[in-house]
């Protein structure tokens, strides 16, 4: 009886908080590199913000979107067979 206890304590004892210990580092290790990322793009952002503050920057971006100069006329060159 005694030694069913004790091996009852070992395992209320050791075995379940070990699994909460793995399953919390686990979720630490993940939120680590998530907040990792969001630095990271965070970073990429910010850079992009700082671009966009030149005329140059800012018209670049509106040709990608097809917009042209009011005195310009934009073209669209479709390939043969498409």
């Amino acid at each position: 009886m005694v030694l069913g206890l004790v091996i009852l304590a070992v395992f209320v004892f050791g075995v379940f908080p070990t699994g909460s210990y793995i399953e919390q580092r686990d979720e630490l290790r993940n939120a680590e590199q998530e907040l990792a990322d969001l630095r990271a793009q965070n970073a990429e952002l910010e850079a992009r913000i700082a671009r966009l503050g030149s005329d140059a920057e800012i018209e670049l971006e509106a040709r990608e979107f097809g917009l042209v100069r009011p005195e310009e006329e934009n073209y669209l060159i479709i390939a043969p067979g498409n």
